[in-house]
């Protein structure tokens, strides 16, 4: 089970995540700025971790811890845990949304992203951003069509413009 979480506060942005979902902000150029980061057992960082913890990686169609699991940390997958090759410790990072200017961000498990780049789903859904239910609903037809076999679940939050706000 993969775990992402995004609080906002006053001006920050914080992001938590544990396994392979993702979020992907948009800021006012139109650009994608990555939230949170993959734990995926093929990045170095999660390999040494996994071979220090006395356990492996193999591939047999995609990277796999213990030649099972295709995440390195996750809530859950207790028969890794108790190896510690998996852990669930998550990555927690924080954003200042005056300097991103943030029009949206997407938040999705991997199911969008082995689809979509981080760009493509930025500029996909920056198309249908006057409906963001619609864009969601979409993105994930898309994913499906693309030929994603995974589970697809995404959540598009739109940001108020503060200036636009104060206007009406």
């Amino acid at each position: 089970t993969t775990c992402l979480i995004a609080l906002l506060s006053d001006k920050d942005l914080t992001v938590a995540n544990v396994g392979d979902s993702r979020g992907v902000l948009c800021d006012k150029d139109g650009n994608a700025i990555p939230l949170s980061h993959d734990h995926k057992p093929y990045q170095l960082k999660e390999r040494k971790r996994i071979k220090r913890a006395g356990g492996f990686i193999s591939f047999n169609g995609s990277w796999r811890v213990q030649g099972i699991l295709a995440m390195s940390r996750s809530l859950g997958d207790y028969p890794l845990k108790n190896l510690n090759v998996v852990i669930p410790d998550p990555d927690i990072l924080t954003f200042d949304l005056d300097k991103l200017q943030p029009e949206f961000m997407i938040l999705a498990s991997d199911g969008l992203w082995d689809a979509f780049s981080n760009e493509e789903a930025v500029r996909f859904i920056k198309e249908r951003l006057d409906e963001p239910h619609f864009g969601a609903k979409s993105i994930v037809l898309q994913s499906f069509y693309r030929g994603c076999p995974d589970n697809i679940t995404v959540m598009v939050v739109k940001f108020r413009n503060s200036s636009k706000a104060e206007e009406q």
